[in-house]
């Protein structure tokens, strides 16, 4: 499985935007992007209940800041294309998704993926 700037969290996102019942949480985005120079918060841990959306959040933030697709179009009508650095973040870098609850147990694959993933990058 490719890890490196996948497409499958951004399926998942498109997925939820188009759901009858869409909560648009994007200015999340904002939140986080006001983190990412600041040294003093570089690790950001965003917590939730079992079934509070986790995986959206995480499939949202990944889909907007990956660099391995355009997904201006997916942003543009959503809350987080009105703010001042809506296009300063923008598909600016690389996203590493995994989902650990698709690993195996011992999650001998985890470690090797992962290098394989960071060599692209470096």
């Amino acid at each position: 499985m490719n890890y490196l700037n996948t497409y499958e969290f951004i399926d998942q996102y498109i997925e939820s935007v188009h759901d009858d019942i869409y909560v648009d949480k994007t200015l999340l985005i904002d939140k986080v992007s006001a983190c990412i120079s600041k040294r003093s918060e570089k690790f950001i841990c965003i917590t939730r209940p079992r079934r509070f959306g986790k995986t959206y959040n995480a499939n949202m933030l990944a889909a907007y800041y990956t660099k391995g697709y355009d997904t201006k179009e997916l942003f543009d009508n959503l809350n987080i294309a009105q703010t001042d650095n809506y296009f300063k973040y923008l598909n600016q870098y690389n996203v590493i998704y995994m989902d650990l609850s698709r690993m195996d147990d011992e999650c001998t694959s985890l470690l090797h993926q992962l290098k394989k993933s960071l060599k692209k990058i470096l």
